[in-house]
Formats: structure tokens, C-alpha cells, sequence
């Protein structure tokens, strides 16, 4: 009886015959434990849901299987949806991430509360005939709510501005929102439209997308749930499934970074869905005053903290000023405008308008 099932047939024969487990265990040489697990439990039911909902949500791993069957009331371990997520063959496989050397900047502005950074990008997919489609993501860091994804053809900054401030009435005006360099993002007229509102824009560095992390998170999410197991016929049709997606990654999805928790039950947990009337000036859902922000980060200065200029010089120079400052690439980009304080107050001084970089001045603006 050298082999396993042999042994396990020999216990089995044994305790028919009226005796104990132990000892029958230990006449035959198998495990109790490993005996009680081979014959006690039958996997046929859990393994049937597991492929359940595995074909409704063929991206989940093993843990977010677990997650929803935990909200649908079974008591399962973990372990035992992994063993047979790799005996059915519905485990993922996980991507090697490259190690990245050294250490990054990090993450400017971290958010500390619902409607305190506001995060958006751009994807890229195309229709079933070829043509392109830009997808705009909007998400609330703090609470993880996806609160907009808008397809179109083509998208430009004015675009951007009008959903933007559909969602500042739906969910409250947000203190910074965060976005790469991207032309839609740090075009003039947005960014005066964002000023008017008390939002102050952060761009992240060029080529360190990490600084972006929790939108660019989403947008993974998005393409491969979404947008790489669905043949988009035409724009209209991916903007309904990009919809319902939203429904879904808000109300049923389990986010792991929330305790397997949907970003709804979440935000519902910080004070309710909606956010009442003046929830983007500093206060919680409930009404409450909102957590006070760290002293370390220093990004998220207000632009009147930093603002030293004279009431005697200009309004056009003041308010491009405004709207750039606290942006860590401001000095880099070569789109956006840079300000230097010395040049700008002898050349006021002097009665002469104040060039930018030699080529651009101020009444271009």
C-alpha cells in the first residue's frame, strides 16, 4: 500500500468496520488532517460559483472571488478558493513588474479627504471599423469613485472644462486635481476656468506617470475589465458599456485598497453618496470640518500663500501666475509659461511689457 489512494481506501475500509479514525489513521499511515480534507468536504458547489463568476468577471484573481463571495454570504477560506481557482484553471496569471531603480519623487499632494484631490487622464482604443476613440477618466482619490468616463471622438480642452464643472454641481468643487502635461490639460482656457473655482491644478512630472498612480490604477482597471473584452462597434456603443462599467466598479466591484470594500459603501461610510453644498470647501460629507491637511505637504500650498506681488502691477501677469503656481513642472515644460520675479519688476518698472523666454509676452495672453 505504497501509494496514496490505496492508503486512503485502507483508512476508509478500516472505519467501516467500526473503528476509530485515529487508529484506523495510524494502521493505514495516512494523515488525519489530510484525510479529513480529501473525504469530509465536497467541492462541487463552491468550484460551480467559483466558475460563476469567473465567466460574469474573467479578470478577477482568486482574493476578489473571494471578496464576492463573502458579500453574497459564504463562509469560505481563502486558501480553498485558491486551491481550486489552479485546479479549474481560473487563476491569473500575475505580471512581472519591472523593479525600477532607485527612488522616485513620489506622490505630491496625497489626498486626505472625499473631494480634496480630484484625478483625471486620457485613454486611446478604437472602434470595430478602426477609427479612434479617446476615453476621460475622472476619479476622486480619496474614496477611489470613479465619478465620470466620457467617450468621443475627439476631445480638446473645452470638452474637458464642460465636464468638468457638470461634475463640480453633481459632487462638489474638489481643492487640487491632479493630470499629466498633456495639451487638454494645461491649455489657457481650462486652466482660467479652474481658477475661477478655487481649484488649483497639479501636474506631475514629465515621464513619471507614478505620480498620477491612483488614475492611472483606474485606467488599467478599465482596459482590462472593460475596454480588452469588448469589440467597441462605434462610439456610442463603448460609451454605453463605459457606463455601465462605472455602475459597476462603483456599486459591485470590491477595491482591494478599501478593504474589499465598493468605493459607494465607502463613501457612503464617510458621510453619504452625494455630497451636499459646499462639500469642496473643506467639509465632510456630514457636515463636519474636514481633516486637517499635514504639515509636509508643501505642493499644496494655496496659491495667495505664495503669491508676494505688489497690488500696483497687473492683473493678466497676477492671474497666469495664479494658475501655475504649486505645479512641480512649471520650470520644466516648456509649454507651460515660466514667471521670473526679477525680470518681471525691472520691466515694469521701466514701463516696458515683460517678455516670457525671449518670444511670448503678455499680451499675447
Amino acid at each position: 500500500m505504497s501509494s496514496t489512494p490505496a492508503r486512503r481506501e485502507a483508512a476508509a475500509f478500516l472505519m467501516s468496520r467500526r473503528m476509530s479514525e485515529r487508529r484506523a489513521c495510524w494502521w493505514a499511515g495516512v494523515n488525519r488532517n489530510w484525510l479529513g480534507s480529501a473525504t469530509g468536504r465536497r467541492d462541487d458547489g463552491l468550484a460551480e460559483k467559483l466558475k460563476e463568476l469567473a465567466a460574469i468577471h474573467p479578470r478577477f484573481g482568486h482574493r476578489r472571488l473571494h471578496a464576492m463571495l463573502r458579500r453574497e454570504g459564504l463562509k469560505v477560506n481563502l486558501k480553498r478558493v485558491r486551491r481550486l481557482c489552479v485546479k479549474h484553471g481560473l487563476k491569473l496569471c500575475r505580471k512581472r513588474r519591472r523593479k525600477r531603480r532607485g527612488i522616485g519623487a513620489g506622490m505630491p499632494c496625497r489626498a486626505e479627504h472625499r473631494n480634496h484631490v480630484w484625478a483625471y487622464d486620457f485613454l486611446e482604443d478604437r472602434t470595430e471599423s478602426g477609427r479612434k476613440l479617446r476615453i476621460l477618466t475622472v476619479e476622486d482619490e480619496f474614496t477611489r469613485l470613479c465619478l465620470e468616463i466620457e467617450v468621443e471622438h475627439r476631445m480638446n480642452a473645452d470638452f474637458v472644462a464642460k465636464t468638468l464643472l457638470r461634475l463640480f454641481e453633481e459632487h462638489g468643487v474638489p481643492k487640487f486635481i491632479r493630470s499629466d502635461n498633456g495639451p487638454e490639460f494645461i491649455a489657457r482656457a481650462l486652466m482660467r476656468m479652474l481658477a475661477m473655482h478655487g481649484v488649483e491644478a497639479r501636474h506631475i512630472e514629465p515621464g513619471s506617470p507614478w505620480q498620477n498612480g491612483f488614475n492611472e490604477r483606474f485606467n488599467g482597471s478599465y482596459r482590462d475589465e472593460c475596454a480588452n473584452l469588448e469589440t467597441f462597434h462605434n462610439c456610442e456603443h463603448a460609451r454605453a458599456l463605459s457606463k455601465m462599467y462605472k455602475r459597476h466598479y462603483n456599486h459591485e466591484r470590491p477595491h482591494s485598497s478599501l478593504g474589499y470594500r465598493t468605493p459607494m459603501e465607502f463613501a457612503g461610510e464617510c458621510g453619504g453618496g452625494k455630497m451636499p453644498a459646499g462639500a469642496g470647501l473643506g467639509l465632510c460629507p456630514s457636515g463636519k470640518a474636514a481633516p486637517s491637511l499635514p504639515q509636509d505637504l508643501s505642493p499644496c500650498a494655496s496659491s495667495g500663500a505664495l503669491n508676494e506681488r505688489g497690488p500696483s502691477e497687473g492683473a493678466r501677469p497676477e492671474h497666469r501666475r495664479m494658475v501655475h503656481v504649486g505645479a512641480p513642472v512649471a520650470s520644466q515644460q516648456g509649454r507651460i509659461l515660466r514667471v521670473d520675479e526679477a525680470k518681471v519688476t525691472g520691466r515694469q518698472r521701466a514701463g516696458k511689457v515683460p517678455a516670457q523666454d525671449g518670444a511670448r509676452n503678455w499680451e499675447s495672453l
